[in-house]
């Protein structure tokens, strides 16, 4: 296959879930393809990473509101480029790539949801476009857990029969000796004492930021040993830090802005967690329980298709602060249920969500549309 041109399409590579995702998967096709990103609204920072290795990177530069110069700039790009494969991550990546398929219909094109957005409204007019055109323009449909499934026939009109599931998947976490794991904590300023309460993402309204900040305030009240790592930027950190300032914990809850080693900071934590109102398949918390980390997931989305209840994991209800501060303190007083949890997880990441799983069900999809 190496002779045939993928090309994913994607909002940008600034950092984010999806957007590791399309960098890790050019990497790892890269043998098998020659592999192009096109990105419609700016390269962002990851682009850097792939045009050093070789990978090239576009950008369409899309107007605000619909911007009907895109499918020209794609169509001219994926006939330059001989495409073969084209892979748009999300809806409005693929809305376009269809519409270009009207000018180069030479490509197969797939569509991959990640995530909906929160809350969710149905449109009409966007259904019918979508069982108009756009969904006969396309040929293979995943959603990265059972839960987007629903919403992409819910949605945008697509037929959940012809829907397929690839679970999101991540490398193996490195094994790090517990003396590692002490100087990395002395690193980020925290004591052996201290029970650090994390997570790692973008900072935007959909991650519901402000039930953690609230949830650790109350368990530093009952637990002086608490102390919170929030890893990540994004368009809510401003409030956020004001949030923490507020309410006191500034001394408290560490905001570290973005960090390239993100996933090693993982292991700085005693508890992950993912306060969200809404996720796809989460690639911070699967890192979390690559990582052997206990995890407190709320049951929106895709989290209960990863984190099982009690049995990997604590899941709270969207929203309940008081439930989430139960959850946390469980955790700093029972450490048998930690250490069981975190190994369990373990297990289940093992078993479900690697990224070689991943790529071997993707590998598998581009064959037979090639074929």
């Amino acid at each position: 296959m190496n002779c045939s041109t993928l090309i994913y399409v994607v909002h940008s590579l600034n950092p984010g879930g999806a957007e590791k995702l399309v960098v890790n998967m050019s990497v790892a096709f890269a043998s098998d393809f020659k592999v192009v990103v096109i990105c419609l609204d700016e390269p962002g920072l990851w682009a850097k990473n792939l045009r050093e290795k070789q990978i090239p990177v576009h950008c369409v530069w899309r107007q605000p509101g619909m911007d009907m110069n895109v499918p020209v700039r794609l169509a001219n790009l994926f006939r330059r480029h001989r495409a073969n494969i084209i892979h748009a991550h999300q809806c409005t990546p693929w809305f376009y790539s269809a519409l270009s398929r009207l000018i180069y219909s030479a490509p197969f094109l797939l569509v991959e949801e990640h995530g909906r957005f929160y809350p969710e409204v149905k449109n009409s007019k966007r259904i019918f476009i979508n069982r108009l055109i756009t969904r006969r323009l396309t040929h293979r449909f995943v959603a990265v857990s059972k839960d987007v499934k629903e919403r992409l026939q819910k949605f945008e009109g697509l037929d959940q029969a012809h829907i397929e599931v690839v679970y999101n998947g991540v490398n193996a976490d490195l094994t790090i000796k517990q003396t590692e794991r002490f100087q990395l904590r002395s690193d980020m300023g925290f004591s052996p004492e201290d029970f650090v309460v994390g997570t790692v993402g973008r900072f935007n309204t959909i991650k519901n930021l402000p039930m953690m900040v609230k949830a650790l305030n109350q368990s530093f009240k009952n637990e002086p040993s608490i102390r919170g790592l929030l890893v990540g930027d994004g368009p809510v950190f401003g409030d956020i830090k004001a949030l923490i300032k507020k309410s006191g914990l500034s001394g408290v809850v560490m905001l570290t802005g973005h960090r390239d080693n993100a996933r090693n900071l993982m292991h700085c934590m005693d508890l992950f967690i993912l306060s969200s109102f809404s996720e796809g398949t989460s690639m911070a918390l699967i890192e979390a329980m690559a990582a052997g980390v206990p995890v407190a997931v709320t049951d929106v989305g895709g989290n209960p298709e990863i984190v099982t209840k009690n049995e990997t994991g604590w899941i709270i209800p969207s929203g309940s602060v008081e439930c989430l501060v139960s959850a946390i303190l469980e955790a700093v007083k029972n450490s048998d249920k930690r250490k069981m949890l975190g190994e369990a997880g373990k297990r289940r990441f093992k078993e479900r969500f690697t990224f070689d799983r991943m790529i071997h069900g993707y590998r598998k999809i581009y064959g037979e549309m090639i074929e």
